[in-house]
């Protein structure tokens, strides 16, 4: 089996992508009988096609301005909306090797970005800010974008939970939602903690990726707030 951190990935003006298996980190499969095919498909990790989308994920997590954090870099396009907006800050974090180096490389003439490099899972509850009184680090705004990558399918259900300690009063959080319908990959609805909405885009998806294949002809772009 492909494993992601290993793959070598195909970057291409119009996609990025690799030769493995999408499923190779799920849990589920590890005491079953029946397990998906071995790195044998093309698996996508951004495509052009989603870059109305991504500027609307980036115009909505930045509205309240001020040290915004994204998780996933992919081909750039969120990012370069995000800097559009002009935050205060913007930190990546990015897990894929061959990714990291892009990221750096687009980041060197932009001194309001840090790139921080490996699992989000574990980065992120080690963000703080301060020197004499250390407190936890806080964003204003959060998108996380590691849906496609095979590393993030068993901690979507933890997202609200990991990002809770570092969200202000008023964040903007939202994420990738490859749904056909008003719901959240990452467990935010009928969450205690989050009031969750969505914003309702007409789209035409590509038809020749399974990675689309759950979207319909309206994406349902989520709009996260907290509660408290």
């Amino acid at each position: 089996m492909t494993k992601f951190l290993d793959a070598d990935i195909d970057f291409k003006p119009e996609k990025i992508s690799y030769m493995g298996n999408i499923y190779e980190s799920l849990k589920m499969f590890e005491h079953t009988i029946i397990r998906p095919e071995p790195g044998d498909q093309e698996i996508l990790l951004m495509h052009e096609w989603e870059t109305h989308l991504m500027k609307a994920h980036a115009d909505f997590v930045c509205e309240m301005g001020g040290d915004i954090l994204e998780i996933g870099f992919g081909m750039g396009i969120s990012a370069d909306f995000i800097q559009k907006n002009n935050p205060r800050s913007h930190t990546i974090i990015e897990i894929h090797p061959q990714i990291i180096e892009k990221a750096k490389e687009w980041a060197k003439d932009k001194p309001n970005v840090t790139i921080l490099e490996g699992d989000w899972v574990k980065i992120l509850p080690t963000l703080t800010e301060g020197s004499i009184r250390v407190t936890t680090r806080k964003f204003d705004g959060i998108f996380y974008d590691a849906i496609s990558t095979p590393l993030g399918w068993d901690f979507h259900e933890q997202v609200p939970d990991l990002f809770h300690p570092h969200l202000k009063a008023n964040t903007r959080m939202s994420h990738w939602n490859p749904l056909d319908f008003p719901g959240s990959v990452c467990k935010f609805m009928n969450h205690p903690k989050y009031t969750i909405t969505f914003d309702e885009i007409n789209i035409n998806p590509p038809t020749d990726s399974s990675v689309y294949s759950c979207l319909g002809d309206i994406y349902y772009m989520p709009r996260i707030f907290l509660n408290e």
